[in-house]
């Protein structure tokens, strides 16, 4: 009873250590409930952007806030953070001791007056090789570094979606404002053009290229509507948001309309080579191999299993020591080592060549953005000139030298230098959009005076 008493209290402890299985099936019609039901007034939500950005009070719906709500709501995220889950439990299982091993072989022996039985634990216990341990956790913990830095990429990734998104919805809102002007003034330039005919002063031709004009306007004015609206649905797609979600909510867009001019990039070239985070990803790919080649060298020595036992041998008491190992004669681990030292020099090049694709990125990005800058500066100068022209025009219709059928026809004129002002506006923040992705650091966010 005394020996019994504490067997039990070990059974219910090594018992009590063990996991236990939770079922989770998953419920299509409950998963789109919540898909749907997603909003920007989650409570949960707010106190997840209120610790990450640690201000009080409504969040503004700027870049950075809707770059962390796509972080929060997208699904890029949990994927991310599973597969880093997952590498921190390979670290639990490179760092634990292997069990012993128990082993029972009793035996009943018909040929003997004896007691027959012979019965008796042998418990097993690994002596790994040396240095296999050690190695085996610096290659999880080296996995557990690049599924880290993959969740820095992934969150840089949904800022570029949302980025895109976002001055898509900047372009969209400034065209169709540009358009509904073009379609006041081209039904006022009809209108005038009308009055001209009947009193006959115009031809027929011309009042029909007038009325083409501002049915033309009407149209460019309608497209650019249906523009907006996908471009928000665009945003709310970008966030892992319905459509819905959106109405009502006012997006912060100062920083794309007013970005912040790059300076001096040489630091953040450096920068971005040593430390973006697929360059660190690829760095600790590098290390995991590394780890996986010193693990196939130290196995190329044997381990060894040490089996203290203890027999009952037909009325004897026996001790036992067994001590097994394998021989490396026929082979000492050549093969796995020739494979990790391959899967290293493998992973050398990757990494050199993940740095190469970091700078063609920022090489071309920069290129197009100072093209851009150029043809907006370009652009800038005609949008100038024509409000200049439109100046002069309208002191000489306040001087009556001009009617008014010229003055709207130069509000026209000035209009369309506008919109491809604009789109010369647009070009340059995708350039330096593109450049502040692979540089990895923000442009497109509102200066402190707006």
């Amino acid at each position: 009873m005394k020996t019994r008493l504490p067997a039990a209290w070990l059974v219910c402890a090594l018992l009590g250590g063990c996991a236990s299985y939770t079922p989770r099936p998953l419920h299509p019609d409950q998963t789109a409930q919540a898909l749907e039901g997603r909003t920007l007034s989650d409570p949960r939500l707010l106190r997840f952007l209120a610790s990450q950005t640690h201000q009080v009070g409504p969040p503004r719906w700027n870049l950075a806030t809707l770059s962390l709500v796509a972080v929060y709501e997208r699904p890029d995220m949990p994927l991310a953070e599973a597969s880093l889950q997952e590498a921190r439990a390979t670290e639990t299982t490179a760092a634990a001791l292997p069990n012993p091993t128990l082993q029972l072989a009793p035996t009943y022996d018909t040929t003997t007056a004896a007691p027959p039985w012979t019965v008796g634990p042998v418990v097993s216990f690994l002596i790994q090789s040396y240095g296999a341990r050690p190695a085996r956790i610096a290659q999880a913990r080296a996995r557990t570094e690049q599924a880290r830095q993959v969740i820095a990429a992934t969150a840089w990734k949904l800022r570029d979606r949302v980025r895109t998104a976002m001055i898509d919805l900047w372009s969209a809102q400034r065209s169709a404002k540009l358009a509904a002007r073009r379609s006041s003034l081209a039904q006022r330039y009809r209108e005038v053009v009308a009055q001209r005919y009947r009193a006959g002063m115009v031809s027929a031709a011309t009042r029909s290229l007038a009325t083409l004009a501002f049915n033309q306007a009407q149209l460019q004015l309608a497209s650019g509507q249906r523009a907006v609206r996908l471009a928000r649905t665009a945003v709310a797609d970008a966030l892992g948001l319905p459509s819905a979600a959106l109405e009502g909510i006012h997006l912060d867009l100062r920083g794309i309309a007013h970005p912040r001019q790059p300076g001096h990039l040489g630091p953040l070239v450096r920068s971005a080579l040593s430390s973006r985070p697929d360059v660190l990803a690829a760095l600790a790919h590098y290390a995991a191999t590394e780890a996986a080649l010193r693990l196939a060298v130290a196995q190329q020595y044997p381990a060894i299993d040490i089996g203290p036992g203890y027999h009952y041998d037909q009325g004897d008491n026996k001790f036992i020591l067994s001590i097994s190992l394998p021989l490396p004669v026929l082979n000492q681990n050549q093969g796995p080592i020739a494979q990790a030292r391959a899967a290293r020099h493998a992973a050398a090049e990757s990494f050199v060549a993940t740095q190469a694709q970091v700078l063609a990125e920022i090489d071309q990005a920069r290129t197009d953005w100072r093209a851009s800058e150029s043809e907006r500066m370009r652009a800038r100068r005609l949008r100038r000139a024509a409000t200049q022209a439109l100046v002069r025009q309208r002191a000489a219709f306040g001087a009556g030298q001009i009617g008014r059928l010229r003055l709207l026809g130069a509000e026209l004129s000035d209009v369309q230098t506008e919109q491809g002002a604009l789109a010369a506006a647009v070009h340059a923040r995708q350039a330096l959009g593109q450049l502040e992705a692979a540089l990895d650091h923000p442009f497109l966010v509102a200066k402190r005076s707006q």
